[in-house]
């Protein structure tokens, strides 16, 4: 620590609070922790150039957030003597004694990045520019509200990057309206998957409506799975086996269907060699079965 000092909280400006995550679960942990055994790590701030007496918060903005809202005035600070950007650098380099969520490392990188090359901010922060290169390919793939929403904690980072951006280079209309569905009634991280999943494999009509009614379309699914699953439990292991077999006679039906084309006389030899290789253990498969049939007890032959 620097020069640690004790300050009212409005000394503080906290000018980076719109790039950190918002985390309601573990500011509330916070508060308890600090109602019961006070602050226990300062906050990192640097004065601000021409302001006397006030001070940008660099690090902490969580602690902040929990002082004031239990009725504190002061903060523990450690205040360190340098600009802005070299805090900022400093601190995004601390590494594993303070994790940042990714999307707080892009943001942050982003703010510095108008000032400086990205060569000096990954020598700073002894990466190399490739890496720093995909933290701010990761904040520039989102747009701005769904970033809004990342922050606010109402969406995941893990959902707006894997879902929300890859639907919105998609189909921009069907990612908006399902974004404002996420708004009014949110999904799991789990659910949203699915949904996705589902997503990928329907038809145009059927995508419109699911992203107009995502809970609507999972209760459905849900549904249609539970009454299957009670079939499967009603047919029981005998059902499965003539269930298995009737869908193991297609797939036989079709692949004799691919054979004259497949194996035609103009087919690339080698290529018929490797088809031919791919079909043998399936074959094994298949004699093993007749050869478990063949041992029952008691059935004719």
């Amino acid at each position: 620590m620097e020069n640690v000092l004790h300050l009212d909280l409005h000394a503080l400006i906290p000018r980076f609070a719109a790039l950190r995550l918002h985390d309601p679960a573990r500011l509330g942990r916070l508060k308890a922790s600090i109602e019961r055994q006070g602050q226990l790590v300062p906050v990192v701030a640097v004065p601000e150039a021409g302001k006397e007496g006030r001070w940008v918060l660099i690090d902490g903005y969580r602690r902040r957030e929990a002082l004031q809202s239990i009725g504190q005035d002061l903060i523990w600070v450690d205040a360190w003597e340098r600009s802005v950007d070299e805090a900022l650098l400093a601190c995004l380099a601390r590494g594993p004694d303070r994790p940042w969520e990714a999307i707080e490392e892009a943001a942050l990188i982003e703010e510095l990045a108008r000032r400086h090359p990205l060569q000096a901010i990954a020598q700073q922060l002894g990466r190399d520019v490739s890496w720093v290169s995909r933290r701010l390919s990761l904040i520039k793939a989102l747009p701005e509200d769904l970033l809004e929403q990342v922050r606010a904690g109402r969406i995941s980072l893990w959902a707006a990057s894997r879902i929300l951006v890859p639907l919105a280079r998609a189909n921009a209309k069907h990612a908006r309206t399902l974004l404002e569905k996420l708004q009014q009634e949110p999904l799991s991280t789990r659910e949203l998957k699915r949904l996705y999943e589902r997503y990928e494999q329907a038809p145009r009509a059927q995508r419109q409506r699911l992203v107009e009614n995502p809970r609507l379309f999972l209760k459905a699914v849900q549904s249609r799975e539970e009454e299957a699953a009670d079939k499967r439990l009603a047919a029981g292991p005998e059902g499965a086996w003539h269930h298995d077999l009737r869908v193991l006679g297609a797939i036989l039906a079709r692949l004799s269907g691919q054979v004259p084309t497949l194996f035609a006389p103009t087919q690339d030899a080698a290529e018929r060699e490797r088809l031919a290789q791919a079909f043998a253990p399936a074959k094994t498969q298949f004699e093993r079965l007749e050869q478990a049939l063949s041992e029952v007890p008691g059935r004719d032959r």
